[in-house]
């Protein structure tokens, strides 16, 4: 391969050019020009090339330089492209690729191996790598216990400075990442941390337990990863000690770990404000389908409700066919003002930021802003009604109709996400089905019925 092309992949790794490159490289079966191109790559650019190819040039990809590929790249493929990597690597390859990782990436990927797969793995792996994956996936999925990584650096209170850094010259890791030296008793409990700059920097007479730091973070090894990420967030962590229900050092997450949880996190709840299960783009039709059909189903349902409240007053209708045209303008303004509460709110839940002292008053508050935007949206549909149909009374119906209904979304959008957090539902997933049916009921409900109050 020419220099040049050698230092684009190395400079702006997986650019459209390299990537055409690859691809048509593929198609004559040009393996050491493959193998040139991607190799410099980072692994996530790796796995990217992996992650954009259609199935067939994906498998084929992998049975050219699939070996060869830095084991870290595994960890940033598409759950599915994961599996595809698995089912044309086999076993053995992949109990050869797995050890190289930091052991909590290790442990994320043999969780999602089938159960035949994973025991044909761990039979294939050393000793003390299989006893690692075991001991990870003893704990729940999504917990710390499982995201942490179990490498750590632990010293005695009672060494100083210089011990301490000859110790950790002494260690064979060097894929980990660590931020700290942690301080533990004699029943390994930390009792202290102290930080690779500081420590450095130190008098190398000092004892370790003269400059520590006592006002520790310490995560349970069974708390959830939303939560973990919470208290990263909120004390900005860089890393933290995992411990167990007694309080012993079993590891330690580390921020790019964290980061990883907050995109997957931030991703589940975005697909789940749009009724979508998953955003991979190489779903085959019948999974897409299965995935959002059972949400349009529900909103079909929900529809056929707010159709009925509209069929009450069909007699309304047959009068006066402007309400017809006008009707969805209240529904639709009021689902929009109420989702744009509810996505405030789930991301206020998800941060556990709305506590049930705080709900009212924030609920009054988004309340007063619906009230202002009802207010200002009233006078202009009612000035476009006047233009529109010259009849100041249909105008005077659309904008009280609206002044409610903006109201009430934002009322509804403050206590259906928290009320479903409250009962054990994730608000993110069920909150639009029910506001936006309540929206539409309350906007046709008001609209027809003062309509037919006051005009028929």
């Amino acid at each position: 391969m020419p220099d040049e092309a050698q230092k684009l992949v190395s400079d702006f790794g997986l650019t459209p050019k390299v990537e055409d490159a690859i691809l048509a490289a593929l198609k004559e079966q040009n393996t050491p020009k493959i193998t040139s191109l991607i190799m410099p790559m980072h692994p996530s650019d790796q796995a990217q090339i992996l992650n954009r190819t259609s199935h067939s040039q994906c498998e084929e990809l992998l049975r050219l330089v699939g070996e060869k590929l830095d084991p870290e790249a595994i960890t940033f493929l598409d759950d599915e492209v994961r599996q595809q990597a698995f089912d044309v690597l086999g076993s053995d390859i992949y109990a050869r690729l797995l050890p190289s990782l930091d052991s909590d990436d290790m442990a994320h990927i043999a969780a999602e191996l089938k159960p035949d797969d994973l025991e044909h793995v761990l039979e294939a792996m050393p000793l003390e790598n299989r006893v690692e994956v075991k001991q990870a996936l003893s704990y729940p999925d999504e917990t710390a216990g499982r995201m942490m990584q179990r490498e750590k650096i632990a010293v005695p209170p009672f060494w100083d400075v210089r011990q301490t850094i000859d110790y950790v010259r002494s260690l064979s890791f060097d894929k980990e990442d660590f931020y700290s030296v942690i301080i533990t008793d004699p029943n390994y409990h930390p009792i202290g941390e102290v930080r690779f700059d500081k420590l450095i920097r130190a008098d190398l007479n000092k004892k370790i337990s003269e400059m520590m730091e006592i006002d520790m973070h310490l995560i349970p090894a069974m708390i959830d990863q939303e939560d973990v990420a919470n208290l990263f967030r909120r004390y900005a962590m860089v890393s933290a000690c995992v411990v167990d229900e007694d309080g012993m050092l079993l590891g330690i997450i580390t921020i790019d770990d964290v980061v990883h949880i907050i995109d997957e996190e931030a991703e589940e709840d975005l697909m789940a404000l749009a009724g979508v299960s998953d955003s991979s783009l190489r779903l085959s039709i019948v999974q897409m389908f299965k995935g959002r059909s059972r949400w349009l189903l529900a909103n079909l349902g929900t529809a056929i409700i707010a159709s009925m409240v509209i069929g009450i007053f069909d007699s309304t209708l047959n009068q006066l066919i402007a309400l017809a045209i006008l009707m969805p303008i209240v529904a639709s303004m009021g689902g929009n003002a109420g989702t744009q509460t509810v996505t405030v709110v789930v991301r206020a839940i998800a941060l556990n930021g709305l506590t049930p002292k705080l709900i009212w008053p924030f609920a009054l508050k988004e309340v007063a802003v619906g009230f202002l935007n009802g207010i200002i949206f009233a006078a202009l549909s009612a000035i476009i009604v006047i233009i529109w149909f010259a009849d100041i009374y249909i105008a005077a119906v659309i904008a009280v109709a609206m002044i409610i209904n903006l109201s009430v979304a934002a009322l509804s959008g403050v206590l259906i996400p928290y009320g479903l957090h409250r009962i054990g539902i994730d608000p993110a997933i069920s909150s639009t089905v029910f506001l936006t049916t309540l929206t539409d009921i309350v906007g046709f409900f008001v609209f027809l019925g003062l309509a037919a109050w006051f005009l028929i």
